[in-house]
């Protein structure tokens, strides 16, 4: 219990460091508050004097005179209460609108590992869900649990201002709500940790479902994921009743003590003559239920407060993320005398199952590699090396003869174009596409990469050219067009190395020779790396470099590989013989 509270604490304390920026505004909303909540204590002592000092001598000028004080009282709380909402909720969203920033930038920042370790449906919620709970936390949980706290004090003063014995029956009062609340907190956290936990699995299960629906559809496979979704959202509905039950046996408890206090007070009043007087009953009776209020408040709020602090346990290590320190070397963005594959092996679960093995080649600048094998050979893992993307378990990388590693791997990915074996389009048009959103690119050279693919001309002939949508994911456009426009979108960065992973294997024929016309026409001026299942796409190649089971098997020109009678050779007469 301890250990918990310390932890809450922690993340309370962690939590406050952005509060700092914008202070200002907390302070102008904690001020309202403050003066609503003296503007509502007061209005019960009003009821009182109104009750003591006007209706009972039947003085009708002291009776105006309280009754516009009170209106007084409500038309400056509607004012205040408005300043508070305005400045706290604006509070709330300029920190939210920083922590939803920094959470995205870490998670776009975070390595391969990280996203294969986790489904992309729990990423979502911590930008989604976990951000929107510490929004209610800094806008409707601590402020208002601590106003919540000095109310119930306030109103125990005003009491006991008024009467003490009745005060003392309210104070009796606090050790058994003291109780309550302790009780309830213990299966509260419990209970919030769960949905959070239903929420982050449901949208990770929908997410994954949705993006593969054409394959579900073609299976006809409904049914059987409408069953497996069912088992994920029957788990959500289990830890949402565990949340709304233990919240609805708090309530009506609290609700009950209300009446028994009442029913105390009365039998006070009755059983002492002269004890109180009619006003001070009935401001009682008014303080009593404000009394309850803030009671329920914070067993709400706490409520609030835990979902929240779900949310942050899962984001503050996040947060706390520190970044890397990195050496940069000045690099020549433009000219690349050498890639060079230095011993490198590499564990996908770092142990002694290797996906490479003592890949050792070089590459000069501008030159044409191939590198071709059998699927499940090791072509793509080679590649999401030298991108980065995984970092070699043994042996070194090394571009311009320096090490990558001496690299952050945004300035490696920063000279390298990567065609991959699907295209991936964005929503929006053809031009935002090619573009990837960059404000200012001319025309004149989204053209010439289109021509160098043999785009153009298609894009020109549509009813809206460059400005036609691609629809979602591309889907208004065929796998061909897709392709040559990711292709196109690569030399239009114009980086020194060019790398295609299977980048003809799920198009055309058609499409394919204008791929390889295309390589034919940049080739000399770019550094390229062609991953490829259909061989034909690397006959022109400098070297081929055949890999089987994460070796390099067989080395050379297209002509010197056939002359080796070897595995190439077997597999380029398999292809041509099908």
């Amino acid at each position: 219990m301890k250990e918990s509270k310390s932890k809450d604490l922690a993340l309370l304390s962690y939590l406050g460091r952005y509060i700092k920026p914008q202070s200002h505004l907390l302070i102008i909303a904690a001020i309202a508050l403050f003066i609503a909540m003296g503007l509502d204590l007061l209005r019960p002592y009003l009821t009182k004097l109104v009750i003591d000092e006007g209706f009972v001598p039947k003085d009708g000028e002291r009776v105006f005179h309280y009754a516009f004080l009170y209106t007084i009282s409500i038309i400056a709380s509607i004012i205040i209460v408005f300043i508070e909402n305005y400045m706290l909720k604006s509070f709330g969203q300029r920190i939210i609108f920083d922590i939803r920033n920094k959470v995205f930038q870490r998670i776009i920042h975070k390595s391969q590992e990280d996203f294969d370790a986790m489904p992309l449906g729990n990423w979502v919620t911590r930008v989604t869900n976990d951000v929107e709970a510490l929004r209610t936390l800094y806008t409707d949980v601590v402020l208002k649990l601590i106003s919540s706290g000095l109310f119930i004090i306030g109103i125990l003063v005003s009491m006991y201002a008024i009467n003490v014995t009745l005060a003392v029956v309210m104070t009796m009062l606090l050790p058994v709500m003291a109780v309550i609340i302790w009780m309830y907190q213990k299966y509260a956290r419990r209970a919030f940790r769960a949905v959070r936990t239903s929420v982050a699995a449901s949208n990770s299960s929908i997410q994954e479902l949705l993006n593969y629906i054409v394959i579900i559809k073609t299976y006809v496979g409904e049914k059987i994921i409408e069953s497996r979704y069912d088992s994920v959202n029957r788990d959500f509905l289990k830890a949402g009743l565990f949340e709304v039950t233990t919240f609805s046996i708090f309530r009506p408890i609290v609700d009950a003590l209300f009446f028994v206090a009442l029913i105390v007070i009365f039998g006070v009043t009755n059983w002492f003559d002269s004890v109180t007087d009619a006003g001070t009953v009935f401001a009682f009776i008014q303080y009593m239920d404000k009394f309850f209020q803030p009671m329920k408040e914070i067993a709400e709020k706490y409520n609030s407060l835990q979902s929240s602090l779900a949310g942050a346990e899962r984001l503050v290590p996040i947060l706390e993320e520190a970044d890397e320190p990195v050496t940069h070397h000045a690099l020549d963005w433009h000219h690349i005398d050498s890639i060079e594959f230095d011993h490198v092996w590499f564990s996908y679960d770092h142990n002694d199952t290797y996906a490479l093995k003592d890949i050792t080649f070089k590459v000069d600048g501008g030159q044409f590699v191939g590198i071709v094998g059998p699927s499940g050979g090791g072509k793509s893992t080679l590649l999401s090396l030298l991108m980065g993307i995984h970092t070699p378990t043994k042996g070194r990388i090394l571009i311009n003869g320096i090490d990558m590693s001496d690299y952050d791997s945004s300035v490696m990915r920063s000279i390298m174009g990567y065609v991959f074996q699907s295209a991936h389009l964005f929503k929006g048009s053809i031009r935002e596409n090619l573009a990837l959103y960059e404000d200012g690119l001319s025309d004149e050279v989204m053209f010439d990469a289109t021509r160098k693919v043999g785009l153009h001309q298609m894009i020109k002939n549509l009813p809206e050219g460059y400005d036609t949508p691609v629809g979602y994911l591309g889907s208004l456009l065929s796998g061909g067009q897709k392709q040559l426009l990711a292709f196109a979108r690569t030399l239009i960065k114009d980086k020194p190395i060019l790398l295609l992973d299977e980048a003809t294997s799920n198009v055309d024929s058609h499409t394919e020779q204008q791929i390889q016309k295309s390589i034919e026409v940049i080739r000399g001026e770019k550094t390229i790396i062609n991953i490829a299942h259909r061989l034909s796409t690397v006959q022109l190649a400098s070297t081929i470099y055949m890999i089987e089971n994460g070796s390099i098997v067989e080395t050379g020109s297209f002509q010197e590989l056939m002359n080796m009678n070897g595995k190439f050779k077997t597999l380029w007469e398999h292809q041509h013989s099908i």
